[in-house]
């Protein structure tokens, strides 16, 4: 598809009324056409990963929306993908980009992809420690992962960067869910000294809004809040 093809599909399907609430959200410095992400996901059907890299990167929201969602899901070896996942990683500048961009690891390539994904906490970019963050807990909170995806928390920089915070923040409750004992520990643990206050709070608060953490496991998280 053509770059003007595209943007003129998108003009004529946004709902320019959201804008403002999109701006607000969002909390990017790219323009906003104002179409909805599961338009943009159908639109990415139609495109090709080539047209995609060959689209100017933080003209508009939607571009690069649609840019990390193909880059995320296209066939490729993981020797062929990761440079194109490191490459868009690192132009990423805000939250939904980043969230819809997960790539699903295949099963083959699971461990290459663990260690892929674990480097990227140790950035200095705050959104590229959040996309590794997400990518984790969208593939590896698992028995055979959970320790080591703790341990990797360690290697975050970007603590206290809203974004990187609540990316693990959500990575831990979600864990809650999904690896009990081990988050139980970890919060008991190492994570009092890693973590900081607003992380560490934010996790808590998550489990507690989560209807997959049991009554006990809420009561619990209050008796351990950091002060």
């Amino acid at each position: 598809m053509e770059y003007a093809n595209l943007l003129e599909i998108m003009r004529l399907n946004a709902d320019e009324a959201s804008l403002p609430f999109k701006k607000a959200v969002l909390n990017t410095s790219v323009p906003i056409i104002g179409c909805t992400v599961p338009f943009v996901r159908s639109l990415a059907k139609n495109c090709t990963l080539e047209e995609a890299e060959s689209f100017p990167v933080h003209d508009w929201y939607e571009v690069d929306l649609l840019h990390g969602m193909l880059v995320a899901d296209c066939k490729l070896t993981f020797s062929q993908k990761s440079p194109l996942l490191a490459e868009f990683a690192d132009t990423i500048e805000n939250w939904a980009v980043c969230d819809s961009s997960v790539v699903k690891v295949p099963r083959a390539e699971r461990e290459l992809y663990f260690t892929f994904f674990c480097d990227m906490l140790a950035s200095d970019k705050p959104f590229v420690c959040r996309y590794g963050t997400v990518d984790l807990l969208s593939n590896f909170l698992d028995a055979e992962h959970i320790d080591a995806v703790f341990a990797q928390l360690g290697a975050i920089t970007q603590w206290g960067s809203y974004y990187v915070d609540m990316g693990a923040a959500w990575l831990i409750a979600t864990a809650m869910v999904k690896c009990r004992e081990q988050t139980v520990l970890y919060m008991q643990t190492d994570g009092r000294r890693v973590l900081n206050k607003f992380t560490y709070n934010k996790a808590l608060q998550k489990m507690r809004d989560s209807y997959r953490v049991s009554e006990a496991d809420k009561q619990w998280t209050h008796a351990i809040k950091m002060i």
